[in-house]
C-alpha cells in the first residue's frame, strides 16, 4: 500500500461515526416517528358525534313597531339546546332565533345589530377552523347565497376526540335571509356576547326573517339573553327575548352515542359520505 493510499484509509476511519452513536440516531428517529403518528391520532383524524339531549323554546319577543311605518318586527322561533357534560363538566349549547320585519315596513338603508348573551361560565365555541361559531358568517357581498350549514365540526373533548361534529340542519333554514341585498358584518368581539350588524338595502317585498344562531361551550345551565335594535332615519326600536334550560345537561352517554353514529355510519349514502370527507361544514 503506498503512502496516498494508508492515508485515504485513514481518512475513512476517522469519518466514519461510532456505532453506538448510529444507534442512539436510530432510536431518535424511531421515537420522532411515534410521536408524529400519536400527534395524528384519534384526536386529529376522527370527531365525535354529539347529540342535543336537552332542548326548550325561547319565547317570542313583544312585537314592535318599526320607526315611520305601522309594520311590526319581533324576534320569533326560537329554541335552546345542549349536548350532554362531558368529563371535564363542559357542554355545548346552541341558540337559535329569526327575526322577523313585516313586509314594506321603512327599513330602507336601516342597521340592526342583534345580540346574543350568555351567562357566567359560557363562551363562544370555535368551529375547526377556528373560527366563532357564529352564523351567519360576516359577509361583505350579502348573505342570501351564503351556505347554510347542515353539520357544524366545533373544537370539543369528547370520547377521546378533540373534535365533534353536531347536526343541525333540522332547524329548517334554508337561507339565512329571504331578501336579496342584506349583508352583515360582525363587530368587536366581545367577551359572553356575539353581535350581528345587518344592514338592509330597501323595503322588504314580503316578510323580512333574518334566522341567526350560536354555539356556546359552557360549564353553566344552557341560557341566553337576546335582543335586535332597528336604528333609522326615523328613530330605535329594539325586540328582546331570553331563554334557558332548567337544569345542567346530564353527563355525554359515550356508549349510546357512538352506537348511533355506527348506525348513521352504515345509512349513510354514497353522497354523505363524500361530503362529510370534504370537511364537513366548509369555513
Amino acid at each position: 500500500m503506498n503512502w496516498r493510499e494508508q492515508i485515504g484509509v485513514e481518512e475513512l476511519k476517522r469519518e466514519r461515526p461510532p456505532r453506538g452513536a448510529i444507534v442512539i440516531v436510530a432510536i431518535g428517529l424511531v421515537a420522532c416517528l411515534v410521536a408524529v403518528v400519536a400527534s395524528t391520532g384519534k384526536g386529529e383524524g376522527e370527531a365525535a358525534h354529539l347529540e342535543f339531549v336537552k332542548t326548550a323554546q325561547i319565547p317570542d319577543s313583544k312585537p314592535v313597531p318599526v320607526p315611520g311605518g305601522t309594520q311590526k318586527m319581533q324576534l320569533v322561533d326560537g329554541l335552546i339546546r345542549s349536548t350532554g357534560t362531558n368529563i371535564s363538566g363542559y357542554n355545548l349549547f346552541q341558540v337559535a332565533t329569526v327575526l322577523q320585519i313585516e313586509a314594506g315596513a321603512p327599513v330602507g338603508n336601516s342597521r340592526i345589530l342583534c345580540s346574543i348573551s350568555a351567562p357566567h361560565g359560557a363562551e363562544i365555541a370555535q368551529s375547526s377552523g377556528g373560527l366563532r361559531a357564529l352564523y351567519p358568517r360576516s359577509s361583505e357581498g350579502g348573505i342570501f347565497k351564503q351556505e347554510v350549514p347542515e353539520t357544524v365540526l366545533i373544537n370539543f373533548s369528547s370520547h377521546s376526540s378533540e373534535l365533534a361534529v353536531l347536526e343541525i340542519g333540522d332547524l329548517k333554514v334554508n337561507r339565512f335571509t329571504n331578501e336579496q341585498g342584506v349583508k352583515v358584518e360582525w363587530p368587536e368581539f366581545e367577551e359572553g356576547t356575539e353581535h350581528l350588524k345587518y344592514f338592509i338595502k330597501g323595503k322588504p317585498k314580503q316578510d323580512l326573517r333574518l334566522p341567526f344562531n350560536s354555539i356556546w361551550r359552557s360549564t353553566a345551565i344552557p341560557a341566553a339573553q337576546i335582543s335586535c335594535a332597528l336604528t333609522t332615519s326615523a328613530g330605535k326600536a329594539t325586540v328582546e327575548t331570553k331563554g334557558a334550560l332548567k337544569h345542567l345537561p346530564p353527563p355525554i352517554n359515550e356508549e349510546k352515542e357512538e352506537e348511533e353514529q355506527e348506525r348513521r355510519e352504515e345509512e349513510e349514502t354514497p353522497q354523505e359520505r363524500e361530503a362529510k370527507e370534504a370537511g364537513g361544514e366548509g369555513e
